[in-house]
């Protein structure tokens, strides 16, 4: 009897602590709007042809125009409802991968975003594997 007790009380840690790390987020929980209270852009992550996209909803202060565009076509339109990132496939039980487009510079990165909970997305462009710069956004309310 102690030895249940024993094994209940250990799996009751282990769910504790895997529920306060986020352990349990999924890739699906990804779809929503989401904002980086660092610059405080809002963008809509969406189901798309089997995968995600990212558009933007409300563009980071001072960068309401896509001034760094090389295709002439598209530079200098609106970023607000852009698509920045489009196809992303599920990369794993918590995370998509695809290209991201970056308005900062108007370049295309291999993409990442994985959810850390159903709160919170870490978005990561990448040139390589090893050279990554990411945001963390949190669920809009």
């Amino acid at each position: 009897m102690k030895h249940l007790q024993l094994i209940g009380a250990v799996a009751g840690l282990v769910l504790a602590a895997a529920t306060a790390t986020g352990a349990f987020a999924a890739a699906e929980d990804a779809i929503g709007t989401w904002k980086d209270t660092d610059t405080g852009g809002v963008t809509e992550v969406y189901s798309c042809a089997g995968g995600i996209c990212i558009k933007v909803v409300t563009p980071s202060k001072g960068r309401e125009k896509d001034d760094n565009n090389p295709d002439a076509k598209l530079k200098g339109r609106p970023m607000a409802g852009a698509v920045i990132m489009s196809g992303a496939a599920k990369d794993g039980a918590d995370r998509w991968k695809g290209q991201i487009y970056n308005p900062e510079d108007g370049k295309i990165y291999a993409g990442y975003v994985t959810v850390k909970s159903k709160d919170e997305v870490k978005l990561e462009g990448c040139v390589l594997s090893f050279l990554c710069k990411s945001h963390t956004w949190h669920r809009a309310r």
